[in-house]
């Protein structure tokens, strides 16, 4: 289902008129398999030389097909230079590194009218946090992104993450989890229970439930095609 053009445009194209999209589901589930597959995809079909794609990755590792920068004056240079930049921040300061490279997206858009961004939060859960409220810059990402062609991917290990920012959520993909004591959460903020779909989940490594907010209907997917 994920790898139709629609499919992938749901997922990745920063049209204006969607919202975010979460992916979430336990370390080894299948996130970045999945997001590996689907954004090469989705870029072979879109041949807009004005998108950009901008990886955050915690971890530092999963995305060496990108061009992959140490700092924020690599990644300003990569991001006029590459479509698909990566930046494996330093874990010291790492919340105001990720707010500036927000903010470095937002600038650069406003001075080139006709670029558009998918912005990759991977291992969101590191630096965003669902006891305490989102960052400005978070919330810029997730309240004014869409007008400006800005999309956000949350990449994380449970369903609900920040309260704040989960309103501007409406595309949710989730793989393998865990921890049930999130699904009342889940249920109370988008009216998705992942309860019916756990052992099916479990049992099928890289299988997926796509559950689009707009429709309420959660549905059940093979492990991609690799």
């Amino acid at each position: 289902m994920a790898e139709d053009s629609e499919q992938l445009n749901r997922l990745y194209l920063p049209d204006a008129h969607h919202l975010n999209t979460m992916i979430w589901g336990m370390a080894g589930s299948g996130k970045s398999v999945f997001i590996d597959h689907t954004l090469k995809q989705f870029l072979k079909q879109n041949k807009d030389k004005h998108l950009r794609v901008v990886i955050v990755a915690p971890k530092n590792e999963d995305y060496e097909w990108g061009n992959i920068s140490h700092s924020l004056e690599q990644l300003s240079l990569s991001i006029s230079m590459n479509r698909v930049s990566v930046l494996y921040p330093s874990m010291a300061n790492i919340e105001g590194i990720v707010d500036d490279a927000i903010n470095m997206v937002f600038e650069y858009q406003a001075k080139n009218k006709k670029s558009s961004f998918i912005f990759i939060l991977d291992d969101s859960q590191v630096f965003l946090s669902s006891r305490k409220d989102g960052s400005d810059s978070h919330k810029r990402l997730a309240l004014t992104g869409r007008s400006r062609k800005i999309k956000g991917i949350y990449v994380a290990h449970n369903i609900t993450f920040n309260r704040s920012l989960e309103g501007q959520i409406d595309l949710l993909v989730g793989f393998s989890s865990v921890n049930p004591i999130y699904y009342r959460a889940s249920i109370e903020r988008f009216g998705y229970d992942p309860e019916p779909f756990a052992a099916d989940l479990m049992e099928k490594p890289y299988s997926f439930v796509w559950f689009d907010t707009r429709n309420k209907e959660p549905v059940l997917q093979e492990p991609l095609a690799l």
